[in-house]
């Protein structure tokens, strides 16, 4: 694919040629031609890559590989050129430092007049070279009459989107016999069941497994039906020991740990203990391996009532043995009356089709190409709701089909992706970089696109609100998947189905735009420009300094837990924040490598174009100091619990534009490294914030630092960085809360805000600049929160808020009421002034609420005109809460769970036989200590995402941090999962 590689090169000489230094230089005439040049050759480009796929000719090939090589070639000396001129700003800035006078601007003067002739001359040079290529290659067209064709229009277009197709409607519809017949196995409602069945929903790949699995795992009257819940991917490169870990944690976040537990006991027997004697439904998702199975099966306790239900693309044949008496589910392709319903839905929305469609039986010709495959119809549509009906659509079909017959199915992934206007194409194949069944926080792909330079800037909007763009517009076509939306309907977690991986990685390779392995055995490390490694065996890998080209360097590797940390203590918060803390790990763990083998990533030093670096569990304690001559550099990941320090070189990047060390023991970095003016986004644990002042206006997301000691309201570093959308913060104390509270003042566009200290400041309710805020978490006591009593809360826009370690009055609740958005609510190991907490009235938007730990009230009253839209009541070890009355008809409540709070339970049964029902099923669970069998009671519901996406918030909508706060797991940025 020479389209994205050209594309790049040209948007590179765009930049460049409007640059300061390329007019100082005397090159600026050079480099617009030579982007006039390349542009002209790159539409001619965008046509040959359609024309390969088809019966190409080998000269057409060669062509289109020369084409890319050219392409590459300038973007070297765009790079070079880069390079050395920033080397002489960053020279000239360091004399600044030392201040020789009258010397050192003698010596500058000399400096540049001597660097502006080598340049200068240098790049000349090169761009007549590549001139002569390219004429070279006009030639060679003309001479061999190679036929290649520029683009046609609509082969860029670009799509609506409509938020709306992010959920997989169409099982309701397509499905719906098959939902029934499942959801009755699983139930039993027949009653001729009478042990632990496993029910198995077989199929190919992209017939809709997972999405029909889904739907019966949150359907309401199956989470009601049992006591445990657990959806369980399986990654097909971990070890098993790390399927029953991933397992044991789904389990036992829904079961209170018994007395006596602690983290070396055996994570088997602690999960066999914890579903013992409770009615369990289990999904294992994506089984690719039968010794799987039967070690899986092993751990599961029989118990009369459970369930297993089981996804996989095995035959009936090989997992007939698996439950003798319930005979698995085959899911066939769609017939033409569902396929079309969802075809329909995709291109047409709600709409009704326009009567050419009917008239011209378009679907027909839809059904023949994809053979009723869910996953094709659904990119099909991608393709064509885009396109003028009929003529365009006529275009498409022709090109699916080959003498009257329709192509294979693989042809509609090529079709779809030659379809993406150019801008989408190299977004599309970055995910290629991240290993199959990988769920991905789209904040950090974004982040990613945006150092790679894919993301185009657009008037009026930051470049992560364009790259969410990017993102929406790709889900709308139906190459990406969204995996989860956060309270506000914004997306935020993406996937990508194995298919189109397949398919992605393959034209990745192809044309040079990414190399992807899992040793640094790389053929031809000289011509490598991007490259992945994917190791889940290994927490050491071998890098060797041989890469001269390299832009961008992406590993994923097993992270060796056993190595001190604060995280692994950590609780997840989420479904997939569950399985993200530990698949992150959970691809298994080198048993040859010693605790001692660090890497030394000492091939920074012959990979001087580097852009991208990001490391995911590769073994390290430092970086080298070395680092700091890589000035292209735009994003700097590193995530590894051995990285103590940051080089003191980190302040030479002056191109950086994302640090993210979180799940690290990093806990500062060079005061200089604060004035780098290029920062966007800095990512942490606890690490020190510093004064500084220089004003970081494009400083978007400030996550995981603490506040040093030398705050006051005139110096503060925050003063500094007014543009701030999301900020989490912590160690804060008295001496802070002045400084703090002037420096929210002025963050107009703030959106995520979370706060842990001593004493937080509490103006953040009524102060007008708050009028984004979407998320707030605040642990500590609110300081003068009394005061503002009188005040109106500014706070329109708030959707999730966490109060935490604080004092509460039935003042400030009456106020929170009347916050028109606020959907979900946590009070937790809080203080109530009186003994009955009274919602009056207000929340009118407000689905979810959680108490835990309220000390003192006895009585939790939910009045006539509250609460309108509650659907999920959460309580806590509210140890005196014995009453509980909800007078709102609880129309929409659907689940109320109470945890070790077993009083409150008979009150509820003899005073509302109606709210009764709504509580997750009552058990006794028996506790196993080293002492025996101790009872115990707890009511609670279960499920994926309602409950535990209280305590999450998402980053989606403002490119901010994927933690909840302290003591809350930080979610990890992909998750192995098969989808």
């Amino acid at each position: 694919m020479a389209d994205a590689g050209v594309t790049g090169v040209v948007a590179k000489l765009g930049e460049l040629a409007a640059a300061e230094a390329t007019a100082l230089l005397r090159v600026d005439a050079e480099i617009r031609a030579l982007r006039r040049k390349l542009a002209y050759l790159q539409a001619l480009v965008r046509g040959a890559d359609r024309q390969r796929r088809g019966r190409a000719s080998e000269l057409l090939l060669l062509w289109l590989r020369e084409t890319r090589e050219v392409a590459f070639e300038v973007e070297d000396a765009v790079d070079e050129f880069h390079l050395r001129v920033e080397a002489f700003h960053l020279r000239r800035r360091r004399a600044s430092w030392w201040g020789w006078g009258w010397h050192r601007d003698a010596v500058c003067l000399v400096q540049g007049l001597v660097t502006q002739i080598f340049v200068r001359h240098g790049l000349s040079n090169q761009v007549y070279k590549i001139n002569e290529r390219i004429d070279e290659l006009n030639q060679n067209k003309e001479t061999y009459q190679i036929e290649s064709s520029p683009s046609e229009i609509w082969s860029s277009s670009s799509v609506e989107v409509d938020p709306d197709w992010y959920e997989d409607k169409y099982v309701m519809g397509s499905r719906q016999d098959e939902f029934e017949t499942l959801k009755n196995r699983i139930m039993n409602k027949d009653g001729n069941i009478s042990h632990r069945a496993v029910i198995s929903i077989l199929g190919e790949r992209g017939i809709g497994k997972t999405t029909l699995a889904k739907k019966l795992y949150n359907d309401p009257d199956i989470m009601k039906h049992f006591e445990v819940h657990a959806w369980v991917c399986l990654p097909p490169h971990i070890r098993f020991r790390d399927y029953v870990e991933i397992m044991y944690m789904q389990v036992s976040s829904q079961i209170p740990e018994a007395p006596g537990d602690d983290e070396f006991t055996d994570k088997e027997l602690k999960l066999s203990q914890n579903l013992h004697n409770r009615t369990y439904l289990v999904v294992l998702d994506g089984l690719i391996s039968i010794s799987d199975w039967n070690s899986l099966v092993d751990v599961l306790p029989d118990t009369n009532g459970s369930r297993i239900l089981l996804t996989t693309h095995l035959n009936m044949k090989e997992i007939s043995h698996i439950d003798p008496q319930i005979a698995p589910m085959e899911l066939p392709y769609l017939d033409m009356k569902h396929g079309e319903q969802l075809f329909c839905q995709r291109v047409f929305g709600a709409k009704e089709p326009p009567q050419i469609y009917w008239s011209k039986g378009y679907y027909e010709k839809v059904h023949n190409i994809s053979t009723g495959l869910p996953l094709a119809i659904a990119v099909l549509a991608g393709v064509l709701r885009s396109k003028v009906i009929p003529m365009e659509w006529d275009d498409v079909f022709e090109q699916l089909e080959s003498n009257g017959q329709p192509k294979p199915v693989r042809s509609i992934w090529s079709l779809a992706f030659d379809d993406l206007p150019h801008y989408l194409k190299s977004c599309f194949l970055y995910f290629a970089s991240v290993s199959e069944n990988v769920i991905l926080y789209p904040d950090r792909l974004v982040r990613l696109w945006i150092a790679e330079g894919f993301v185009v800037p657009k008037k009026a909007e930051s470049l992560e609100d364009v790259g969410f763009d990017y993102l929406k517009e790709l889900v709308s076509r139906g190459l990406v998947q969204v995996m989860e939306k956060d309270a506000g309907g914004c997306i935020k977690l993406v996937s990508i189905h194995n298919l189109l991986h397949a398919f992605m990685e393959s034209e990745a390779q192809d044309s040079s735009f990414l190399e992807i392995h899992h040793h640094a055995n790389v053929a031809n490390p000289n011509a490598v420009r991007r490259l992945a490694i994917q190791n889940y065996v290994d927490a050491y890998v071998y890098i060797p300094d041989a890469f001269p080209k390299l832009r961008s360097l992406l590993c994923d590797f097993a992270e060796d837990q056993r190595s001190s940390s604060s995280f692994g203590e950590l609780q997840p918060q989420s479904l997939w924040g569950n399985l993200a803390g530990l698949c992150s790990r959970a691809c298994s763990i080198s048993e040859n490598v010693g605790s001692n083998t660090l890497h030394g990533l000492h091939f920074l030093q012959g990979s001087r174009f580097l852009r991208v670096i990001d490391l995911n569990g590769l073994k390290m304690q430092k970086l080298p100091d070395e680092i700091g001559s890589i000035i292209h550099l735009r994003y700097l990941g590193i995530r590894n619990s051995n990285l103590e320090e940051l080089p003191s070189s980190m302040y030479k990047l002056d191109n950086l534009q994302t640090l993210d060390v979180r799940r690290t023991n990093v806990g500062r970095t060079v005061d200089e490294f604060w004035e780098i003016e290029a920062l966007r986004h800095v990512l942490a644990e606890k690490m020190l914030l510093p004064n500084c002042s220089v004003p970081l206006n494009n400083l978007m997301t400030l996550s995981g630092v603490v506040p040093s000691d030398l705050w006051d309201e005139k110096k503060c570093p925050l003063n500094n960085m007014i543009y701030l959308r999301s900020l989490s913060l912590s160690g804060i104390s008295a001496r802070h809360t002045t400084a703090l509270s002037a420096a929210l003042r002025k963050m107009e566009f703030l959106a995520y805000l979370n706060l842990s200290g001593e004493v937080l400041p509490s103006n953040m309710f009524t102060t007008t600049s708050m009028r984004r805020l979407q998320v707030l978490i605040l642990y500590g006591k609110l300081e003068g929160i009394n005061d503002l009593l009188g005040d109106r809360y500014v706070l329109p826009n708030l959707t999730i808020l966490h109060l935490n370690k604080l004092e509460l009055s039935q003042q400030f609740v009456d106020k929170l009421a009347l916050l028109p958005c606020l959907a979900e609510m946590e009070l937790s190991v809080v203080s109530f002034s009186e003994t009955t907490m009274f919602f009056h009235d207000g929340f009118p938007s407000l689905t979810k609420l959680k108490l835990k730990e309220v000390s003192t009230i006895q009585e939790l009253v939910i009045g006539k005109g509250a609460m309108p839209m509650l659907s999920i009541l959460a309580m806590y070890d509210c140890d005196s809460l014995n009453t509980l009355k909800v007078l709102n008809g609880s129309e929409h409540l659907q689940e109320v769970a109470i945890y070790k709070m077993p009083g409150i339970i008979d009150n509820i049964k003899l005073e509302d036989e109606k709210l009764f029902d709504k509580i997750k099923r009552l058990t006794t669970p028996m506790m196993v200590t080293d002492r025996g069998v101790v009872p115990g009671h707890f009511v609670r519901r279960a499920g994926i995402p309602h409950e535990q996406h209280i305590t999450v918030a998402s980053e989606s909508c403002f490119s901010s941090m994927e933690d909840a706060g302290p003591g809350a797991a930080k979610a990890a940025d992909d998750i192995q999962v098969i989808v």
